[in-house]
């Protein structure tokens, strides 16, 4: 019986992955195979991937939204981390009933859909000048509730004890953070990259609203609304900065989920 339910089990994970991945492989066969109508595309790779991908990068503008892209959602990954890093820091390790209540408006906050303060948030950027502007992209989604929240629970189960034994020590604050609280986080880091990174890189609604610059164009908005969201190997390659860091934060990013979930 128990044969029989490992094997059920590895039939379904297998269907699974199948299902999983071949979206990406069906991109992968037109991107290689010629970027003909998706309906009647080819189900078997084709020989003009590298054909192809010269073609974008040496007779298109597709390195300037890419590149631009990609810089400022490592600023943003940055500065995200930065923040929420410290904010869950704060609330959990200088825990208090204050903190709590000031952290259940946080949460409220993320139930609140994005799509509904596009126009206030504009208004607001609008009247300082940051229009067109990188800062105006980024500074909106830096302090994100989800990483703040996951901060928060795995910061729960650090041993405070080693803290107190550091600060009876003499060790500062700082050094305390840097030395002791972030070397322990390292999955949850990880899970924090790379959730910010793929927000930063798949975000399309307010990079088109707040970003009008004829040369600074978003990823997303380029494949969008410039009309090459149907040549399949331009997706595919603006793909690759998130299979990149997903790829290589993978490992400490299911450990930093799978605590998560736990808790």
């Amino acid at each position: 019986m128990k044969v029989l339910k490992h094997c059920a089990m590895y039939v379904f994970l297998v269907i699974a992955s199948i299902v999983s991945i071949f979206p990406i492989y069906y991109a992968l066969c037109l991107a290689s195979g010629g970027n003909v109508d998706l309906q009647v595309g080819p189900m078997l790779p084709g020989l003009k991937l590298l054909e192809n991908i010269s073609y974008i990068l040496f007779e298109t503008k597709f390195k300037e939204p890419f590149l631009y892209t990609l810089g400022y959602c490592l600023m943003q990954t940055v500065l995200t981390m930065f923040v929420c890093v410290l904010a869950g820091y704060g609330f959990e390790i200088y825990h208090d009933n204050r903190k709590d209540s000031f952290f259940n408006v946080i949460l409220w906050v993320y139930m609140i859909p994005f799509a509904s303060l596009v126009v206030p948030t504009f208004i607001i950027f609008s009247d300082v000048s940051m229009v067109n502007t990188t800062a105006a992209i980024i500074l909106p989604f830096i302090a994100s509730p989800l990483i703040i929240m996951i901060f928060r629970q795995q910061s729960r189960d650090f041993p405070k004890e080693v803290m107190e034994a550091a600060r009876l020590d003499g060790v500062r604050e700082p050094f305390l953070f840097l030395y002791i609280y972030l070397p322990n986080m390292k999955s949850t880091l990880a899970c924090g990259i790379v959730i910010s990174f793929l927000n930063a890189w798949n975000s399309y609604q307010w990079p088109r609203i707040i970003m009008t610059h004829e040369t600074k164009i978003p990823m997303m908005v380029y494949l969008t609304h410039m009309g090459h969201g149907d040549n399949m190997t331009l997706v595919l390659m603006s793909m690759f900065p998130s299979m990149i860091v997903f790829f290589f934060f993978q490992k400490y990013f299911v450990q930093g989920m799978g605590c998560t979930v736990e808790r």
